[in-house]
């Protein structure tokens, strides 16, 4: 799975993990200090907080299979297509009862899989660069497109 880019599971549901959040507080940071946010960033989980996943097809689908661990908040977002923090959305599957939940395994492979972490990775070693760079120059703000990992 590409981060901001549109992923359908073998069931139909299709998704997108966001770096939108994230990018935004970049764009406030370089209009000003650097955020605490972006300071306390010290590995790859610690993004996890900044990501969300927009359902953008099957919604109802995964509300009804996964009805018990969906909140009333995150279930109205799911149906508008709107941001689901991370997070949340993970608390969605518990991997002991996700052997034959479709949508559990496969999000949980997902999450796991090398290249996932390595997309991570990325945005860790971009975001560490912007941080050392004091004068925020323009440039170095537009290298941070996460999109292009």
């Amino acid at each position: 799975m590409a981060l901001d880019k549109i992923y359908t599971l073998q069931t139909g549901v299709s998704l997108k993990v966001s770096t939108d959040t994230l990018q935004d507080l970049i764009v406030r940071d370089s209009n000003e200090k650097i955020l605490p946010e972006l300071g306390n960033i010290r590995c790859t989980s610690d993004l996890h907080d900044f990501l969300t996943v927009v359902v953008l097809k099957g919604a109802n689908g995964l509300i009804t299979r996964r009805q018990q661990w969906i909140s009333k908040k995150n279930k109205a977002n799911l149906i508008a297509a709107r941001p689901v923090p991370f997070q949340d959305f993970c608390l969605f599957f518990w991997r002991n009862l996700d052997e034959t939940d479709p949508d559990g395994d496969e999000w949980n492979r997902i999450i796991a899989a090398d290249s996932f972490n390595q997309q991570l990775s990325m945005i860790l070693h971009k975001l560490r660069a912007a941080v050392r760079n004091e004068n925020h120059e323009p440039a170095m703000i537009e290298n941070l497109n996460f999109g292009s990992i």
